[in-house]
C-alpha cells in the first residue's frame, strides 16, 4: 500500500472539505477520531463471524472492504493531524485475534493521546489482511470512495 500516495490524496481530500464547508480542519481532529471509531463499527458489523456468535449470516466482502475503506480515509486523515510522515507495515506478534476488535477499538479511542499510529494502524491493516483483503484491492476502494466523497461535497452532503 502506497502511504505516500494516500496521505497527499487524503490531504487533498480535507482541504477541499474545509474549504467548501468553510470550517477550519484543525479544529476538528476530535471529530475525526470519533468518525474512525465509528467507521470501523461499521465495518466490523459487516463481519458477523467476528462477534456475531448468534447469526449464520457471513460477510459481504464488497460492502465490508468500503467500510474498511472508510476508515483508512481517517486513520490516514489522523496521520496527517498528527504529523506521521511514513508508515510501513509491520504483522504484529502475538495478536489475540478474539480481542483484536477490542484492541483497535482502544487504539483508536487513545490515539490522539498515545500517538501511536503504527500500532493502530497494524492492527488494522492484520484484521483487513486477515480477512483477505489486498493493498490493490483495498487501494482500489480508497480511489473510488474518494471520487465518491469528492461527489458528495459538491452535491451539498
Amino acid at each position: 500500500m502506497n502511504f505516500k500516495w494516500l496521505k497527499e490524496k487524503q490531504k487533498e481530500l480535507d482541504s477541499y472539505i474545509g474549504k467548501s464547508k468553510n470550517i477550519n480542519m484543525d479544529e476538528h481532529v476530535l471529530d475525526r477520531n470519533k468518525a474512525l471509531i465509528v467507521e470501523f463499527n461499521e465495518f466490523i458489523n459487516e463481519v458477523p463471524e467476528l462477534f456475531k456468535y448468534w447469526t449464520n449470516k457471513r460477510m459481504n466482502r464488497e460492502k465490508a472492504l468500503e467500510e474498511f475503506v472508510d476508515g483508512i480515509h481517517f486513520l490516514v486523515s489522523l496521520a496527517n493531524d498528527l504529523g506521521v510522515e511514513s508508515y510501513h507495515y509491520t504483522e504484529p506478534v502475538d495478536v489475540e485475534k478474539d480481542r483484536l476488535v477490542l484492541v483497535i477499538n482502544y487504539k483508536m479511542s487513545t490515539l490522539l493521546d498515545t500517538r501511536d499510529f503504527k500500532g493502530l494502524m497494524d492492527d488494522y491493516m492484520y484484521l483487513g489482511y486477515s480477512l483477505g483483503f489486498t493493498d490493490e484491492e483495498i487501494e482500489k476502494f480508497y480511489i473510488d470512495k474518494n471520487e465518491k466523497n469528492y461527489e458528495r461535497q459538491d452535491s451539498g452532503y
